[in-house]
């Protein structure tokens, strides 16, 4: 497993996630993230890391950011428009979906349950879904 800390940025997947994001505009890569997730019944880690890290995008844009939010994904949230911003928030209802599929049957949460750090990981995933409500 590639993940470094239970922190939805503290792994590969995720940076090199955020590294493609800053290459864009809007809120595409997101809601294809949710939608990954959204569609199917049990998901790879990979899968699993990127839609927990647009979820935070989401509860930034909502004016809820992780305290450990990447520099890089604050600057490309403030380099969106508003209409941009707007959008992305409107994936609330997306990203909560997804997130408690992760949380609930995937992959990652087979790893971090199988991990000491599961309640940690487990209470990071809790602190999102409160930014997204």
């Amino acid at each position: 497993m590639s993940v470094l800390e239970t922190g939805t940025f503290g792994n590969d997947e995720a940076t090199d996630w955020l590294y493609d994001l800053e290459e864009t505009y809007g809120a595409e890569l997101l809601a294809e993230a949710f939608d990954t997730i959204i569609k199917g019944e049990f998901h790879e880690q990979a899968d699993c890391c990127i839609a927990l890290a647009a979820a935070e995008m989401v509860a930034a844009a909502k004016g809820k950011p992780a305290p450990d939010l990447p520099d890089e994904a604050r600057k490309w949230l403030g380099n969106q428009d508003t209409a941009d911003v707007n959008k992305i928030k409107t994936l609330s209802k997306k990203a909560i979906t997804a997130v408690k599929k992760v949380q609930a049957h995937s992959e990652l949460r087979d790893q971090w349950e199988d991990s000491d750090e599961w309640h940690s990981w487990n209470m990071v995933v809790e602190g999102l879904l409160k930014r997204l409500a």
